[in-house]
């Protein structure tokens, strides 16, 4: 699930304190992630499906390393290899990225 503003991060979650994951730029991830969320659902993906396709269809990207949690999310994020994208698609979620100002 999404992460909302006021997070509590669990002990030793090495996430805690960053500036990342302030409320502001919580917010600001889960406005882009909405707008990907449509092209996600259009391909039958899930959101990191999607963000993993593209992040190994970036120049000089030969290998994306994802972590899982269990088995399960191990083989989602392998079934990100079987999404198409286009490369106005590809330059849709660039550019929504490239929008996405957080304050660090």
């Amino acid at each position: 699930g999404k992460m909302k503003p006021g997070h509590a991060f669990g002990e030793g979650d090495h996430r805690k304190g960053l500036p990342h994951f302030t409320d502001e730029n919580i917010e600001k991830t889960n406005e882009f992630l909405e707008k990907i969320k449509l092209l996600a659902n259009d391909k039958e993906a899930t959101l990191a499906q999607l963000v993993i396709r593209w992040t190994v269809e970036q120049p000089g990207i030969t290998i994306a390393l994802v972590g899982a949690r269990n088995p399960e999310q191990a083989t989602q994020n392998a079934k990100a290899m079987d999404i198409q994208l286009t490369d106005q698609e590809l330059s849709y979620i660039t550019e929504e990225l490239d929008k996405l100002r957080l304050n660090l």
